[in-house]
């Protein structure tokens, strides 16, 4: 009986112990694409302004950085972070390491919150890239106040976030005039079919709820075709569209694999210049290539010395 009792401890134990080692690696290895991005940070770096107000009616504000000694006599440029999550969670901080980075290198930086769709109201997209380009007005309007000329911008998100800047730099409606965007693993075409899993994860019954939370509108699915067409990235890339810098995971279960050829398609049909990285053995969180994503992150600083002159 007690070598029955010292095996099963031992069993429990070994299994407390791997499940500990298990989480810990995990969590470990979801944060080690952003170690990537680490900076260290104090006065002699730059100054963080925090909760800014801009035009919307949720409360939400944005995080402005500003590097130290930036030359008030010449033109400066803006990369603005957009937060991912669904679209029904994160948060302005998530870009908080994005925007250090950013910063460290020279370049003004925000990171801003938007309206959620798990916060009881109504939260399309239509009304997230409104809230987005009325953020960019802010910014644009603040920074002047701090005595700075602010002539470019770039947009870049994570997942949703990435979707969210890609509308912004595709619309043509943004205060400060987009140089180009960068994402990485984001959604770029609503149809519904390809949709399940995020259905699923918003509880959501039919279609016509996945139209409603898309759109804010009550749509049959024909108009509902046409409606994602003003919402959905792709449809939004032109001739005159930016330069465009994305990174997707070959493994990726949560955005399906199809969304970055709908991207891909449009931008070398309208003969927009783009680089796409390739992130082989990452699912979402693209935690499982971290040489590729210091290749993301060089690119994108090449883009900022090629565009923001």
């Amino acid at each position: 009986m007690k070598k029955i009792l010292k095996y099963l401890l031992f069993v429990l134990t070994f299994c407390v112990v791997f499940f500990i080692s298990f989480k810990i690696n995990i969590h470990r290895l979801e944060f080690a694409p952003m170690k990537l991005m680490e900076t260290e940070w104090d006065d002699s770096v730059g100054t963080v302004y925090v909760d800014l107000d801009y035009e919307n009616e949720n409360g939400n504000t944005y995080n402005l950085y500003v590097p130290a000694n930036l030359d008030k006599e010449k033109e400066q440029y803006l990369i603005l972070y957009i937060h991912g999550g669904s679209f029904n969670s994160g948060a302005k901080g998530d870009g908080d390491i994005w925007c250090r980075y950013y910063a460290s290198k020279g370049y003004l930086t925000a990171s801003v919150d938007y309206t959620l769709q798990n916060q009881g109201k109504e939260a399309s997209l239509f009304l997230m890239n409104e809230e987005i380009e009325n953020a960019v007005k802010a910014i644009k309007k603040e920074t002047e106040e701090l005595g700075y000329r602010v002539t470019g911008m770039a947009a870049s998100g994570v997942s949703a976030g990435g979707t969210l800047a890609m509308n912004l730099a595709y619309g043509g409606n943004s205060a400060i005039p987009v140089r180009f965007v960068f994402e990485l693993a984001a959604p770029t075409y609503f149809v519904a079919e390809d949709w399940g899993s995020l259905m699923k994860s918003d509880n959501l019954g039919s279609e016509e709820e996945f139209y409603r939370m898309m759109t804010g509108k009550e749509l049959s699915a024909q108009e509902y075709r046409q409606e994602i067409k003003k919402i959905s990235p792709t449809c939004l890339v032109g001739e005159d569209s930016v330069p465009t810098l994305i990174g997707y995971g070959l493994k990726d279960h949560c955005v399906p694999a199809d969304q970055k050829e709908y991207l891909i398609d449009a931008l070398e049909k309208n003969g927009v210049s783009y680089d796409y990285v390739e992130f082989p053995h990452s699912n979402h969180l693209l935690y499982g290539d971290l040489d590729k994503m210091q290749t993301f992150m060089d690119l994108s600083l090449e883009y900022c010395k090629k565009y923001f002159q």
